[in-house]
């Protein structure tokens, strides 16, 4: 009997209660909170109900929000990227190649004006689908490199699905085809 007191005394059995019933549950649960998108409600309403769980119940708690979170949270999450991605799938299309196959007909700002730009400008790009549907939409100019420029989208897209007010557009300086200083460079 006293080995048995022992044994469940040891260091060892003490460390594994502490990982299994204190710190396991609250890193696994922030884990799993990552299946949900970032706007969803239920990330926060987790890592809430995780304290009003008893500290015993909680690594069967967590187990059970783990299936949810792969059957309703990672399932959406997929979904919306294939749909995005694939199925809705759209690209920026260059000004330069524009202007080179309609030069009389199509103009885009000189290689100067396109390199002096700077955070507050606003650009307009080309966002065309697989189907051929395209519109011309405003990027707030954000950041400025050697390569590759950074915006928000400044127009709501009409027939573009998955592509937002706000948006951050990564674009280099070939798919500018306009450029307006208005309202801040």
């Amino acid at each position: 009997m006293g080995e048995l007191i022992g044994a469940l005394a040891s260091w060892k059995l003490f460390l594994v209660v502490l990982l299994v019933f204190g710190l396991a549950p609250g890193l696994l649960l922030r884990i799993i909170v990552f299946a949900f998108h970032r706007d969803d409600p239920r990330r926060q309403e987790l890592r809430g109900e995780l304290f009003n769980v008893p500290r015993w119940e909680r690594p069967v708690w967590v187990v059970e929000q783990l299936e949810v979170a792969l059957v309703e949270g990672l399932g959406e999450r997929i979904a919306w990227a294939l749909t995005g991605r694939v199925t809705h799938r759209w690209t920026l299309r260059s000004g330069v190649d524009a202007h080179r196959a309609h030069p009389e007909t199509f103009w885009i700002p000189d290689d100067v004006e396109k390199a002096a730009l700077t955070p507050g400008a606003h650009v307009k790009l080309m966002f065309m689908m697989r189907d051929g549907w395209g519109e011309r939409m405003w990027v707030r100019v954000d950041g400025v490199g050697r390569r590759r420029l950074v915006g928000y989208l400044n127009n709501e897209p009409v027939g573009i699905p998955r592509l937002d007010y706000g948006r951050k557009i990564r674009f280099t300086r070939d798919d500018i085809i306009d450029i307006d200083y208005s309202d801040g460079a």
